[in-house]
């Protein structure tokens, strides 16, 4: 999937939605007790219906015991884009980027899904149908004590 990206020196360029992604999330952390790296994630799985919890287990490697609560769109990205008084240049940069990766996730992926796997470590899956039925979306940590 390829999108217009504006660039401050030239007009707009096509570039595919994981450059985007990747390009907004290279100095991004997710924040918890422990601020972890975002990265981008693709699902091994084609199909034009929503997935399963039993196919996103399989295709993920997730064991049938773990845990999955699943979190709303709003609440994942709360402390990404929430800017405090005392945010400096880095840190309101930082929710800029992050409001642009929650645009460009909402525009371009359909039926997103949030999942948080297991307890205290927790994999968290931002994930949507991007085109010709691939999901795609978003991967972090976070850690719940």
């Amino acid at each position: 999937m390829t999108t217009k990206i504006p660039s401050e020196s030239q007009p707009k360029e096509e570039i595919s939605l994981e450059n985007y992604i990747n390009s907004l999330i290279f100095d991004l952390l997710y924040p918890s007790e422990s601020d972890e790296k975002i990265a981008y994630f693709e699902m091994q799985f084609s199909t034009s219906e929503n997935i399963s919890l039993a196919n996103f287990r399989m295709f993920n490697g997730i064991r049938p015991e773990a845990i999955i609560q699943e979190i709303d769109f709003e609440k994942f990205f709360a402390p990404l884009v929430k800017i405090e008084d005392w945010f400096g240049e880095s840190e309101k940069k930082w929710a800029e980027e992050s409001m642009k990766l929650k645009q460009i996730l909402s525009e371009k992926l359909k039926d997103i899904r949030i999942l948080k796997v297991g307890e205290i470590e927790i994999d968290v899956y931002l994930f949507g149908k991007a085109e010709e039925n691939k999901w795609a979306g978003l991967k972090t940590k976070v850690v719940e004590t």
